[in-house]
């Protein structure tokens, strides 16, 4: 859009010229008249074309900044999801830990229990096996 401005501009730019080497005559001015205002036409377009370009830009801009907002807000709110999902698993893992430990010391206590027994017993078999 903004070349075919410019391409105005330039013949319009053409038109003046060759209607200044002609002033003399009413035709040569009223040419003249019409190329200046063809150039006038040629930059308010031109300058409208350049206001255009740079609100494109502006709401370029403005699209991926929302867009890399939006971005950090979804890592964001997956970071904390991840956080509570290993939280979870970290209590569930101790509690399956300490259960262990819990059956570990009942069997030591028992194995030791019936061991204490067995000594016991055997105190008794000596003490009765003289008699």
């Amino acid at each position: 859009m903004l070349n075919s401005k410019l391409i105005v501009l330039a013949i319009a730019s053409t038109l003046a010229l060759s209607a200044c080497q002609n002033s003399e005559s009413p035709e040569a001015r009223a040419n003249a008249a019409e190329a200046d205002a063809a150039a006038e036409r040629a930059r308010a377009n031109a300058s409208q074309a350049l206001d255009e370009t740079g609100n494109a830009i502006s709401a370029s801009a403005d699209a991926a900044a929302a867009q890399s907002r939006e971005a950090a807000a979804d890592a964001r709110e997956a970071s904390r999801e991840a956080a509570a999902r290993t939280e979870a698993a970290t209590r569930e893992a101790a509690a399956d830990v300490s259960e262990a430990g819990a059956a570990a010391a009942r069997n030591t206590s028992e194995a030791l229990d019936r061991a204490a027994e067995n000594a016991d017993a055997a105190a008794r078999d000596a003490r009765t096996d003289g008699d």
